[in-house]
């Protein structure tokens, strides 16, 4: 799905709770969430009545969009549904056409985000006729049931070129939708399933030979689809096109892009303040009657065109490094070629891309020496971008070749590669969407930094952030890979929706490393598990999500609460098989009464009655006699060993509103006991003898036998079977070096187990090593 960097100042919100992450886990106490919204599309320029259909939809207040501001604005019609809500939506006959994300805002907070379409076609909902005829221009909108078949009926000239899209895949759904045209005797014209680069979804056109009536069939490829799987089906004239050359423009410039898909070019102005990134260009002729929209990174970069494909450093385009290379492998086999001139020791990073611009390639990119040897090669099939760094062992000219990795082209094999120097990049992402904060009062932000390489800490600032908003700790340390800030409202904070962004910079001016936003990555439908309740990887339309959906955070203000929660435990070690505390301290405001109860996700956690859920957890609530609980969490069989985040959520309703407080800690999952020797490496000579402590290593609540069997191993003497009894912390083993060995590391390994409870856990690991040194050489 294409990106888009619309930045909305309008300020919206939208409540964090991950519950709907994992197919089956139960609603989220404070957040409604919806599953379709009919229509599925609005046209801009209009006023567009929408019902939002799910759950915990009652007392709608607003709508939150990642359009930019005062580009949409809702109203809510009549009392709203705990399953339902309408609203009458606006649009600016300026807004950007394409998806965007929309949260409906309640008086308990926000929902989750859903996908919707605003178009420039004219809008009209399916009707329940078997064929239902439709003038062009139109954006008909149905909802696709299992097993069925959508049909409309068209009118078209001869010679007419007619642009055909479905916009399904791109809602966030499991929805693989097919095209099909058919003339009025039923005969097949044409079938169009997936346009790479638009998930599961199709973007073509077609022309008519001969005047007359036709059918357009629209359906689940699979004839399956998931209940609330909308489609959009857009019929007219509009270009047809995935892919743009260049890829790039430049703020403040007008930029000439070639369709090479349809032989077409236009000129788009850029403003001036358009942002550095990727966002999403609308592109429409003047004989149009709808646009399309496009991928296209802004940048200042000096920018290349490759000219006709070559086979020779002499005959390559001149590139300009550091710069971006734009082109098109319009056929199969077809082979691009770049000249750089570097100077000796000089080194560049090449990062190419394919995906993000919606193209079919998977590139492969070569470096050439000046006798036209390859001196580095990389592809990296199935990815968003291939890597290569290379240092220059001489001055001079060097080739890069770019190609489909399978030998493939087509006009839509668009590509676009960043030649850069070395200088460390960054990424920091939120795994929060977005966070409700009463005045007076915070919610955790947990944070993730992924570097390059050190170059010292990071300083983090609010963007667009409303008065009386901070952010606690603002630098991530030197090394560190995670934080987990506070976002808070003081008493002075605006009530409201607002939209902020979190910009990551070195503190250091000297590291060359640009400043980044902090990224989120919104769960748009039901995350799939498979039989153990393990997550599948997310599809293609989970992943390429609008810019201004995972470029900011939306915050909501509401009225100070009157209850607070904190964690005493930053980190929780919980040993497999068994269960921990965890403590929870709340204070109340005189006069509140209600009983605060708690729900925990995160990592593993699922419903304690299913019994194939690995680990979970239990809280009392909490009352205004006991003000302090201990929840605890529970592993079982097969719990996965290492350390995730767990997102403990407290709610009280107070005057007919529910308030949710998120408060986080680290749930570190381990084995109950880890055997390991002392010292850990041990240098003992050919013919030596000594004495090492076995260890336990037991965690705090189990205090049961360990049996080791050491696996054998020659040139070292041990006992085969030992134990270390219960309680006991270690016990003294004796260990030979027969005299003949020769010199060497040897590892020592063994399998340890123990019973915990009703369950045996068994490890194999590495306990020690033994460093047998070479003799010393006789002295003379």
């Amino acid at each position: 799905m294409p990106h888009t960097p619309h930045r909305s100042s309008f300020v919206r919100s939208f409540a964090l709770v991950l519950c709907a992450q994992v197919a089956g886990a139960g609603p989220c106490l404070a957040q409604g969430r919806i599953e379709r919204i009919d229509p599925p599309v609005a046209q801009r320029g209009k006023t567009t009545r929408v019902t939002l259909v799910g759950s915990q939809l009652a007392q709608a207040v607003d709508l939150w969009s990642s359009l930019p501001a005062g580009k949409l604005k809702a109203t809510p019609v009549g009392p709203s549904e705990p399953g339902k809500a309408t609203l009458d939506v606006e649009v600016t006959a300026d807004a950007p056409v394409g998806p965007c994300g929309l949260r409906l805002a309640t008086r308990d907070g926000l929902s989750n985000t859903h996908l919707f379409l605003i178009d420039d076609l004219p809008s009209q909902a399916k009707t329940d006729a078997a064929s239902m005829k439709v003038a062009l221009p139109v954006a008909s909108w149905g909802v696709c049931r299992e097993a069925s078949v959508e049909r409309f009926t068209i009118e078209a000239t001869a010679g007419q070129r007619v642009s055909f899209e479905v916009v399904g895949s791109r809602f966030g759904k499991d929805f693989d939708p097919l095209v099909t045209l058919r003339d009025a005797a039923g005969k097949l014209l044409a079938e169009h399933d997936n346009s790479v680069g638009l998930c599961f979804d199709c973007r073509f056109e077609h022309v008519f030979t001969a005047a007359g009536t036709y059918q357009v069939e629209v359906r689940d490829a699979r004839y399956q689809a998931p209940e609330h799987a909308s489609y959009v089906l857009r019929m007219g004239r509009f270009p047809a096109a995935r892919v743009a050359l260049p890829a790039v423009v430049a703020p403040g410039q007008r930029s000439v892009l070639q369709l090479p898909e349809i032989g077409a070019q236009l000129a788009v102005d850029i403003p001036a303040e358009q942002p550095h990134g990727t966002f999403v260009a609308n592109l429409r002729r003047p004989d149009d009657q709808g646009s399309t929209w496009l991928p296209v990174l802004a940048t200042d970069a000096t920018l290349t065109v490759a000219t006709q494909p070559c086979q020779s450093l002499e005959q390559a385009t001149p590139a300009v490094v550091p710069g971006v290379l734009c082109g098109v492998l319009d056929k199969p086999g077809a082979r691009d070629f770049f000249r750089l001139m570097l100077d000796k020791g000089q080194r560049i990073r090449v990062r190419g891309e394919a995906r993000a611009l919606q193209s079919p390639a998977d590139l492969e990119l070569a470096l050439l020496d000046a006798k036209g040897a390859e001196v580095r090669r990389a592809s990296d099939p199935g990815r968003d971008d291939v890597n290569v760094e290379f240092t220059a062992p001489a001055a001079g000219a060097y080739g890069l070749a770019v190609r489909d990795l399978a030998r493939d082209g087509s006009p839509a094999h668009a590509y676009r590669i960043e030649v850069r120097g070395p200088q460390p990049t960054i990424t920091v992402s939120a795994e929060v969407e977005g966070l409700t904060i009463p005045q007076n009062g915070y919610q955790s932000l947990p944070l993730l930094v992924t570097r390059s390489e050190k170059f010292g800490a990071l300083k983090l600032h609010l963007v667009n952030a409303p008065p009386g908003l901070s952010l606690t700790p603002d630098e991530i340390p030197d090394g560190e890979t995670t934080l987990l800030a506070r976002l808070s409202a003081n008493g002075d904070a605006p009530l409201g929706l607002h939209a902020l962004q979190i910009v990551a910079q070195p503190v250091a001016a000297d590291s060359g490393v640009a400043a980044v936003p902090v990224r989120t990555m919104p769960l748009i439908d039901r995350r799939r598990v498979n039989v153990d309740l393990i997550p599948y990887a997310l599809r293609e339309d989970q992943q390429r999500l609008p810019a201004a959906l995972t470029d900011r955070l939306a915050v909501q203000i509401t009225p100070a609460a009157p209850f607070t929660v904190e964690l005493t435990e930053a980190l929780v070690t919980l040993g497999r098989y068994q269960h921990a505390d965890i403590p929870i301290v709340t204070t109340r405001v005189p006069g509140f009464d209600a009983p605060i109860s708690f729900t925990a996700r995160g990592g593993q956690l699922g419903n304690k009655e299913d019994i194939r859920t690995r680990v979970f957890a239990e809280f009392p609530q909490a009352t205004a006699d006991q003000r302090e609980v201990k929840g605890s969490v529970h592993s079982r069989i097969l719990s996965n060993i290492g350390k995730v985040r767990i997102e403990v959520e407290g709610s009280a309703v107070h005057q007919g509103r529910r308030i949710t407080l998120t408060r986080s800690f680290d749930l570190d999952l381990r084995p109950v006991f880890r055997v390991s020797v002392a010292p850990e490496k041990l240098t003992l000579p050919a013919g030596g003898t000594t004495k090492i402590r076995l260890l336990a290593n037991r965690l705090q609540g189990f205090d049961g036998a360990v049996a080791v069997q050491i696996n054998p191993v020659q040139g070292l003497e041990l006992p085969a079977k030992l134990e270390i009894p219960r309680g006991q912390e270690s016990i003294e083993v004796e260990v030979k070096v027969p005299a003949e060995t020769t010199p060497r590391r040897i590892q020592i390994r063994a399998r340890c187990a123990a019973n915990v409870g009703a369950f045996e856990e068994e490890l194999q690991a590495q306990i020690g090593e033994v460093e047998i040194p070479k003799p010393e050489p006789a002295k003379k």
